[in-house]
Order: structure tokens, then C-alpha cells, then sequence
């Protein structure tokens, strides 16, 4: 009974130490507002029965604040929600999705917060996960965008 026991025990822990992280882009990636940013969430590979459901993207706007330590309070501006399927693609990531998202247009500069969190069932009787992840990115003080106006490259 005590082996029993000890075994969903070690089963348990080994099924709940396995979480979503952010691959890309690393912490202190430079990012502008309004720019197109892949995000790339992975899952470890797991014995474990999982069934991925979904995940949501969003951006903390630190507006020259301390950013939180984690975004299980909040997840910012949404950027992606939606279906998350990881897969193999390289022999040595886990499996990941790759997510093309465009950074708020009113990023502030300073440290901002790139935040994920990703729901899925574990195991036969399909107990629900709810899990979150973040990487923080830096704005640069000089946001100026080049933009094409009849003919002529301005920057805004």
C-alpha cells in the first residue's frame, strides 16, 4: 500500500514540475512598440497524459514602474488567446509553438513584461492545470518608427 502510495505521490510531482516556459525571445530582448515579436512557448516532453488546451499571450506595460515577479495576477494587455499545440521541431527544444504577436503601440520605455499562461488537463481523470510564465523585455527610449508618407521615409 505504502509503494502504491509513494508511486502516484512521485507521479503527481513529476506531472506538476513540468511547465510552460518562454524560449524566445530571451529576458532583456530589445523590443519597440507596435513591433511584430515571435513568442515561443514550450512544454516539456512528458510520460504524463497531457492534453494542451489553450494559451494566452499578454504584455505588462511597466510604464517605468517595477515590473511584478510573475503574472499570475494579471497578465497584461492581451496579444494572443487562442489554441496551443506544441510539437517537435529541433532534436534538442521540447516541444514549442512559435506565436507572432505586435507589442502595444503604447509600450513605455524602461522594462516591460512579456506574459503566458497556458491551461491543460493531466492524467486519466483529466485534472485541470492552469500555468503561467514571463520573460521581461526592455523599450528603448528613442521610439521613433520610420514610416513611408508619399514617397518620403518620416519617423514617428
Amino acid at each position: 500500500m505504502k509503494s502504491n502510495l509513494l508511486f502516484l505521490f512521485t507521479l503527481f510531482f513529476t506531472a506538476f514540475s513540468q511547465t510552460i516556459t518562454i524560449l524566445s525571445p530571451p529576458a532583456g530582448t530589445e523590443v519597440s512598440p507596435g513591433q511584430d515579436v515571435t513568442v515561443q512557448l514550450a512544454f516539456p516532453n512528458s510520460l504524463t497524459g497531457m492534453e494542451h488546451i489553450s494559451a494566452v499571450i499578454g504584455m505588462i506595460n511597466c510604464a517605468g514602474a517595477t515590473c511584478p515577479t510573475d503574472a499570475t495576477d494579471t497578465l497584461g494587455i492581451p496579444l494572443f488567446m487562442g489554441n496551443y499545440t506544441p510539437q517537435f521541431h529541433e532534436g534538442n527544444l521540447p516541444p514549442y509553438q512559435n506565436f507572432t504577436v505586435t507589442t502595444p503601440s503604447t509600450l513605455a520605455a524602461g522594462t516591460n513584461m512579456i506574459t503566458a499562461a497556458q491551461f491543460m488537463l493531466v492524467g486519466a481523470s483529466a485534472s485541470p492545470v492552469l500555468q503561467f510564465a514571463n520573460v521581461t523585455v526592455n523599450t528603448p527610449a528613442n521610439n521613433r518608427r520610420a514610416t513611408m508618407v508619399r514617397g518620403r521615409v518620416i519617423f514617428v
